[in-house]
C-alpha cells in the first residue's frame, strides 16, 4: 500500500504499483485508465497522475488491467521524445489537458494516500478518460508520428 511507504522510495517502488492500468475502453475512441500521480500537494499530484496516463499510452503502452485499451504505444519511433523536446516540454504544460479528464464515477474516483514519515509527497490514484482517438489525430496533425 502507498501509504505505507515513502513516496518514490526503492521500497515504495518495488511494493507498489505505480503503472497506469486499463479499466475499460468506451469504443468511442476514450479508454478509462487509472494513472498514479505524486507531488508536492493534491493539484501536482493529479496534473502527475494524467501526465503519466499519457506519457504510457503514447511512449510505452497500457500492460496492466483490462487488454482492450491495447498494449501497442501510440509512438513507436525512437527517440521521439528526445528529438522533439521542446514540443514535448509544450504539450505537458499545457496541451495535454485537451485529451484527459476525470472519469465520472463514484465520488471516490480519488485516493489520497498522505505519505505518514513526510509531508513533502502525496499521491493520487485517479481514474481517467482519454480521449486516445482525439490524441493520435493530434500527433498526426504535429507530425510526430505517421
Amino acid at each position: 500500500e502507498i501509504s505505507a511507504c515513502l513516496v518514490g522510495s526503492e521500497m515504495c517502488i518495488r511494493d507498489s504499483n505505480y503503472s497506469v492500468e486499463c479499466l475499460g475502453n468506451e469504443n468511442n475512441g476514450n479508454i478509462i485508465v487509472k494513472s498514479w500521480g505524486t507531488g508536492r500537494d493534491r493539484n501536482e499530484a493529479e496534473a502527475n497522475a494524467e501526465k503519466n496516463a499519457l506519457k504510457d499510452i503514447m511512449f510505452k503502452g497500457i500492460r496492466n488491467g483490462k487488454e482492450e485499451c491495447g498494449s501497442r504505444p501510440l509512438i513507436v519511433k525512437p527517440n521521439t521524445l528526445e528529438n522533439n523536446e521542446v514540443y514535448f516540454n509544450r504539450f505537458f504544460t499545457s496541451t495535454y489537458k485537451k485529451f484527459v479528464a476525470m472519469h465520472r464515477e463514484p465520488l471516490l474516483d480519488r485516493t489520497f494516500n498522505p505519505n505518514p514519515r513526510t509531508n513533502k509527497n502525496v499521491a493520487y490514484a485517479l481514474t481517467l478518460t482519454v480521449d486516445v482517438s482525439m490524441l493520435k489525430s493530434h500527433l498526426v496533425r504535429d507530425n510526430i508520428i505517421d
